[in-house]
Parts: C-alpha cells; sequence; structure tokens
C-alpha cells in the first residue's frame, strides 16, 4: 500500500475511539457505506479498502465512479488493484480517457501494478504520445516494464528509438527494469537484447554502463 494511504488509514485507526467505523463484515457491506450519502470520509476510505480484499465484480462500478474523486480516488484505486476481477482492470484503462492529471497517473500507476496485458495498447498510446506530459509518459512506460509481454517491451524499446529527451531516458530505465524481469523469468536471451538496444541508444553513459551490467 501506497505510504500516504497508510498513513491515513493509521490516522482512521486513531480516531475509533472518537468515531468508531462500521465493522466491515462482507462485500455487501462496504458497498452500502460507499453508497450511503451519510458515511464519512474515513469510513469510505476503509471501505475501499475492504474491497480491495474481498470485493468482486460487484464492487467494481462503485469504486470506478470514486477514481474522479479528488479524496478517495487513491483508495479506490488501490481497491481495483486487488480485485482479481478483468471488470478491475477495464475500468482502470476506461478512466485513462476521462481522467486528468495526476488522476489519470495513478491509473496508469495502478495497470501497471496489475501487470495488466489488456492495457497494453492503451499504454503504448500514452508511451507513445507527443503531447502527453511527462509524468503520464514515465508512468506508462513504467507500467508497461511492470507487464513485460513482448507487446510490451516492444513498444518501450520504440520510445527508446524514437523518443527524445526526458521521454527516451523514461524509456530507458523501463528497459532495463523489463530485462531485469526477463532474467528474473529465465529469460536471458530476450533480456540481452533489451540491454544490447539500451547500450547502442543515444544516452547518458551511466545509462548505457548500467545495460552492460
Amino acid at each position: 500500500m501506497k505510504t500516504h494511504r497508510l498513513v491515513y488509514l493509521l490516522t482512521i485507526t486513531a480516531a475509533f475511539a472518537i468515531a468508531p467505523l462500521h465493522t466491515l463484515a462482507d462485500e455487501a457491506s462496504a458497498l452500502s457505506l460507499l453508497k450511503s450519502t451519510s458515511t464519512s470520509l474515513h469510513e469510505k476510505a476503509k471501505a475501499c479498502d475492504e474491497l480491495g480484499r474481498l470485493g468482486s465484480a460487484k464492487a467494481v462500478p462503485v469504486l470506478a465512479k470514486l477514481l474522479a474523486d479528488e479524496h478517495l480516488h487513491d483508495y479506490a484505486r488501490d481497491g481495483l488493484e486487488r480485485i482479481p476481477d478483468a471488470s478491475a482492470g477495464k475500468a482502470l484503462i476506461d478512466a485513462l480517457q476521462t481522467l486528468k492529471g495526476n488522476l489519470r497517473v495513478g491509473a496508469i500507476i495502478s495497470l501497471g501494478d496489475r501487470r495488466e496485458k489488456s492495457a497494453v495498447p492503451a499504454l503504448a498510446k500514452i508511451a507513445r504520445g507527443k503531447n502527453e506530459q511527462a509524468p503520464a509518459t514515465g508512468a506508462a512506460l513504467s507500467a508497461l516494464a511492470q507487464v513485460a509481454t513482448d507487446d510490451a517491451t516492444q513498444a518501450i524499446l520504440s520510445v527508446l528509438k524514437k523518443g527524445e529527451g526526458e521521454a527516451k531516458l523514461a524509456a530507458a530505465r523501463a528497459a532495463l527494469v523489463a530485462a531485469q524481469g526477463m532474467e528474473q523469468a529465465g529469460r536471458s536471451d530476450a533480456a540481452q537484447k533489451v540491454r544490447n538496444a539500451v547500450a547502442k541508444a543515444d544516452l547518458p553513459a551511466y545509462i548505457k554502463q548500467a545495460a552492460s551490467r
């Protein structure tokens, strides 16, 4: 769980003596709290966390609506990250079309944390987009490195070859992460090809040296 979310939940726990939270025994209880207009922000944050632990596809639409909520966005996406149903990944992908700024970057990060293979086309489009802001480009490249399929790796190498400035540097870092994942998966030959691509690219010496390790 991200540090600021952990701190927030610890704050919630400390507040129990003043305003105890409802006991969330099941998915239905958590969903009920999120749908209620009288539920406090603290209770909703806890409900999102609980849905990440025990939620099913039923929880996805409710959490998806909260992705645009500046107060609950992180909790909602954390819940979606941990729900194994494919609809959770689709909800995060769909949100990329409407979310802006840091909220969109957050959804991108969650797709990487899910290792969401179905998100590769959307992530590749963001990584290659010339009009994308650097945080979104970097997050998309990092997410592609976490997914680490052949298509994801090719998207990273495409930016490494054609990108400029920060995008090229971010692609190099993502490529090295992907290569490390390949090595851990026993794909040493594929990993070496990626490292070679980084070593041959027009990059600072320290990155080339990292590629040769």
